[in-house]
């Protein structure tokens, strides 16, 4: 690191050297660039600081240069916890926000909807969102419609497979404030449905 500013209330902005060594260990996949490593390096910030900084909206890591520039974001809109309807929004987005952290670059596209995800990996459940509601504090249902998802690959359960992912993902995003508590997923009209609990040792 070369410099640390905060040019304006709950931003951070983090220069880096411009000789930067990029995929250093090998790990990326062939798809991964240095955008990806700059955002996990936000990510892996979020989760030493995140919870004591409630104030804290996104981080950037860029080079001195500007060459290469990566943010992560906690994602939040505001949204009134007492209003359900605006807190399961805020939910959505926060999941989307977190997909688009992974898949922006191995779909080449900024995933700010379900239909640019879907046109990318069709057969993920994951693309099929009807639903999301909020019937109670800190409670989140989920209904997925019927698709080409159906006896796919990734129908492992789909309910269960979409659960376990959405509540690491949205709850990452909130980094311990006003966490998901309980997540529901139902598909199939109901048949296929999976509840996930919110565990700090594993969501936290």
């Amino acid at each position: 690191m070369t410099g640390w500013t905060s040019p304006k209330s709950g931003v951070i902005d983090i220069k880096l050297a411009n000789d930067m060594v990029f995929n250093k260990d090998g790990m990326q996949e062939s798809y991964q660039g240095p955008t990806d490593e700059l955002r996990f390096m936000g990510l892996i910030m979020f989760e030493s600081i995140g919870k004591d900084s409630p104030e804290l909206e996104t981080i950037t890591f860029s080079t001195e240069n500007n060459k290469y520039s990566g943010t992560y974001t906690r994602a939040l809109t505001g949204a009134d916890p007492e209003d359900r309807e605006a807190w399961a929004q805020e939910k959505y987005v926060q999941w989307l926000n977190s997909m688009n952290d992974t898949y922006e670059s191995f779909c080449k596209a900024e995933i700010t909807s379900l239909k640019i995800y879907r046109q990318c990996i069709p057969s993920d459940p994951h693309a099929y969102i009807d639903k999301v509601e909020s019937p109670a504090p800190g409670e989140l249902v989920v209904t997925l419609e019927d698709g080409p998802w159906m006896d796919g690959t990734y129908d492992l359960p789909a309910s269960g497979f979409v659960s376990s992912n959405m509540m690491i993902r949205i709850n990452e995003k909130n980094d311990g404030l006003q966490p998901l508590e309980k997540l529901t997923v139902t598909a199939r009209g109901g048949e296929d449905t999976s509840v996930e609990e919110y565990d700090e040792s594993i969501n936290g």
